[in-house]
């Protein structure tokens, strides 16, 4: 097998250097997707226009991508990896920072929930029937708050319309099944009604199997040190599947809007509901029989979405409100043992004026709060509330027609109240200035310089109990009798440049940044209750990286249109007075596709490398190495509109450890899984 892939790497190299034939740039898709708008900034730009690396997986490609969770489906994207506590528990990690660090966002309003507390929590948003879904690398604090101090992750629905409708009905239905994963799902949406008022009612359902693996469920590493610490034999351990993996997710929305030529007022109502199991754990037997632990999740949300056209000097106001009712319990065996409950809201007023002195852009303010509850043996973080209110502003300048300066600005105030402690408050400062040149020979340089600060949030503050999921205890600063921790200081640079010609299409990013009192969850000697003892403590850390993709057309004829891809990303992160890395970095991977068009015809091969990765914090054991081989075709019709795929993934059966998972030595990736799909638009 690795023969195989060694060749295949060749040749797909070899191809990639080829003199190309073609007269016109990389696929369609692609330059498609470059100009889609993008919903997370104020102003509609582009990604091309943008300083701040953003990406958007949008149309057909999403509907190809579609797995049990946000992190899943993003998995592949340029810097982005995934938590991975399961197919369902997983969650967006961008250039290496994960749980609150990424704020994850349904039509850029939070999503309200408490996936950012804990890895096995689900995030309560899905995107199966997305329009797209944008990925903000770097610090995105100053127009989302100091949460998004790692990116963000923005999923874009049309259950509110933006636009008055010029059909009478149109909706979509989604099929699924893959092999690994025992996944069977299906999702229905619909919209109706008039120029005047718009309807929009949906509904999807996703359930899972126990996931299949290609060998040991526990990796070598662990294997052998248990073998010396007088564990268990090989043939004692799991292998070929692991138990209580599976999965019931559904949900469904309704919604209404009033539309007219100078703006809409919509009001959105959705469930969310899951039930899924949590794996990697040794559960105590309890009369006789093995525990299991499940998550029963449950939401409800309620959003409200208004734009208006005005003739002054602010020429639109668009106002967001999302209202969310939240809550989770960890059943033992079918029993209550933990609960939690988050009610919160989060509301965004922005303002757009009109170009003046050449300035064009938007200053807006937003107030969110959240009460965050947890009962139960495991509710290691005590009840709180926090609220946050930032005023904010976007402005780009053009100075000439091949320059273009974007800066925005954002004061923050957070206050957190727990009955535990004295109430914790403070202020928050933050701004960025990036710029984009267009240069000679079709290249455009972009760089943004951004400082930003975050808060600590409740549990870096006051946690102080046994956090079971990832089997250890956590004790917050509060809870050390230190008091408050400090902002954390973010000083962030990015740097990209990209360039095109009739066959080569590339991008190469940069970035370092700079962070003083990073908050970090440290390991200590200490033990209570069988359980490792970690403590929020701060240090100073530098980071580093970078991202590149290139598009190489290889030919376009009667045949069939043929282009390959190759790409890599990278981070590294580690402290800078004891060189101590930080936890769960991703490693350097990087990938060669194909990618071969021919009429109503998809078809690509690629193949993406994952390093090992050696650079450890402490507690850590080391991820070996893995390469994935997937393929896919599709076809897609015009009348009706219908698109029909068939992808397969780590056709070579891998055993493959994602380093991002807090479960990487103890649940491996799936094994080799075929997926059918089909969407159909009316």
């Amino acid at each position: 097998m690795r023969f195989f892939y060694k060749l295949l790497t060749s040749v797909l190299a070899t191809m990639s250097v080829m003199p190309a034939v073609a007269e016109d740039g990389p696929d369609d898709e692609h330059h498609t997707l470059d100009e889609i708008i993008v919903a997370a900034t104020p102003l509609e730009r582009t990604v091309e226009q943008l300083a701040q690396p953003t990406s958007v997986l949008a149309g057909d490609a999403l509907a190809r991508k579609q797995a049990a969770s946000i992190g899943e489906t993003l998995v592949d994207e340029l810097g982005v990896s995934a938590s991975y506590f399961g197919p369902v528990a997983s969650r967006p990690v961008i250039r290496g920072q994960f749980g609150e660090r990424v704020r994850v966002l349904s039509n850029g309003l939070d999503a309200l929930d408490a996936s950012a507390l804990s890895e096995d929590h689900a995030v309560s948003l899905d995107s199966i029937l997305a329009e797209s879904v944008e990925v903000v690398r770097g610090p995105a604090t100053l127009l989302y708050g100091s949460g998004a101090a790692g990116g963000i992750v923005n999923i874009v629905d049309s259950r509110i319309a933006r636009t008055p409708r010029d059909e009478p009905v149109s909706g979509a239905i989604a099929l699924n099944a893959d092999t690994a994963l025992g996944t069977r799902s299906g999702a229905l949406k619909v919209d109706f009604g008039t120029a005047d008022v718009a309807y929009h009612v949906d509904w999807y359902r996703r359930d899972t199997d126990n996931i299949e693996i290609p060998g040991f469920a526990e990796s070598r590493l662990l294997r052998e040190l248990e073998a010396a610490e007088g564990g268990g034999a090989d043939n004692d351990q799991v292998t070929g599947e692991v138990d209580n993996t599976g999965s019931e997710t559904e949900g469904g929305a309704a919604a209404v809007t009033l539309t007219s030529s100078e703006g809409i007022l919509g009001l959105s109502i959705s469930r969310y509901g899951s039930n899924y199991g949590i794996p990697g754990h040794e559960h105590e037997t309890v009369n006789g029989e093995e525990e299991s632990v499940r998550i029963d999740l449950d939401q409800t949300r309620y959003d409200l979405h208004a734009e208006y056209e005005m003739p002054g000097f602010v020429q639109r106001a668009k106002l967001r409100i999302a209202r969310n009712d939240y809550r989770h319990v960890e059943l033992e065996n079918g029993v209550t043992g933990t609960r939690f409950d988050t009610d919160g809201t989060d509301v965004r007023l922005e303002l757009r004026h009109r170009p003046v002195a050449g300035f064009e852009g938007a200053v807006g303010v937003q107030v969110k709060n959240i009460a965050f509850r947890a009962e139960g043996d495991e509710a290691y973080v005590p009840a709180s509330d926090t609220s946050q209110l930032g005023i904010f502003a976007f402005e780009e300048l053009a100075l000439a027609d091949t320059w273009v300066l974007q800066g925005s600005v954002r004061i923050e105030r957070q206050e957190i109240k727990t009955p535990l402690a004295p109430e914790s408050a403070g202020n928050a400062v933050g701004a960025s200035l990036g710029s984009i040149w267009t240069l000679p020979r079709d290249l455009t340089l972009s760089a943004n310089l951004s400082l930003t600060e975050r808060y600590p949030n409740a549990t870096e503050l006051y946690a102080d109990g046994p956090h079971v999921a990832v089997q250890r205890y956590e004790r917050g600063s509060v809870a050390l009798g230190a008091g408050d921790l400090g902002k954390e200081v973010s000083t962030n640079l990015d740097v990209t440049l990209r360039g095109a010609t009739e066959r080569l299409e590339w991008t190469v990013t940069g970035f370092i940044n700079e962070v003083d009192d990073y908050i970090l969850l440290s390991p200590t000697t200490l033990a209570i209750d069988e359980l490792q003892v970690f403590d929020y403590e701060q240090r100073d850390v530098e980071m580093y990286g970078a991202e590149v993709e290139a598009l190489v057309d290889l030919f376009e004829n009667e045949i069939g249109h043929l282009h390959a891809r190759v790409f890599a990303d990278y981070v590294h992160a580690q402290e800078e007075r004891s060189g101590n890395y930080l936890p769960r970095l991703p490693p350097l991977r990087w990938g060669l596709g194909l990618h071969f068009t021919r009429d109503n015809m998809d078809a690509s091969l690629d193949v993406t490398f994952h390093d090992a990765q050696s650079k450890l914090a402490s507690n850590e054991l080391p991820t070996a190495e893995f390469t994935l081989l997937n393929a896919e075709v599709s076809w897609t019709l015009p009348r009706p509109d219908l698109l029909v795929f068939v992808r397969g993934t780590n056709l070579g059966d891998e055993e493959a450890r994602r380093h991002t998972s807090p479960l990487k030595d103890l649940v491996p990736l799936p094994g080799r899984s075929l997926t059918l799909g089909l969407r159909l638009n009316f």
